[in-house]
């Protein structure tokens, strides 16, 4: 009897386990493991500039929330994914290239997120 509720015991932790582990496609207020894993880039590469105040900076960078609701970028350029990827790769002005930095999958996270700085 014992060796079936154990079983049993072991069965129902795997069923609560998969109806955890199915629910991580959209953690941490709604988003995306891609757009968490964009948020994390964000954070690192981009907020120190873009979303903080840097004295070190002669001319403060635009901030990124809301992006992409807008038809065109700061820079006048349309505000479209192609564009922000070519902006992240190519760098702009005093923002410096990341092509050696992100590879192709995290250009497309932090995309995802950028979409949803609204």
């Amino acid at each position: 009897m014992n060796r079936y509720l154990t079983r049993a015991g072991l069965g129902i932790c795997l069923v609560a386990s998969s109806i955890l582990l199915s629910g991580c496609g959209q953690t941490s207020g709604g988003l995306s493991d891609a757009e968490l894993q964009g948020r994390g880039l964000f954070n690192l590469h981009c907020a120190p500039c873009h979303e903080d105040a840097n004295p070190e900076l002669k001319k403060q960078p635009p901030k990124l929330k809301g992006l992409f609701g807008s038809t065109t970028l700061p820079s006048g350029a349309p505000a479209t994914d192609d564009q922000v990827r070519k902006t992240i790769i190519e760098g702009r002005g005093t923002m410096p290239a990341f092509d050696q930095r992100l590879n192709a999958d995290d250009v497309d996270d932090l995309i995802k997120y950028l979409h949803r700085l609204r």
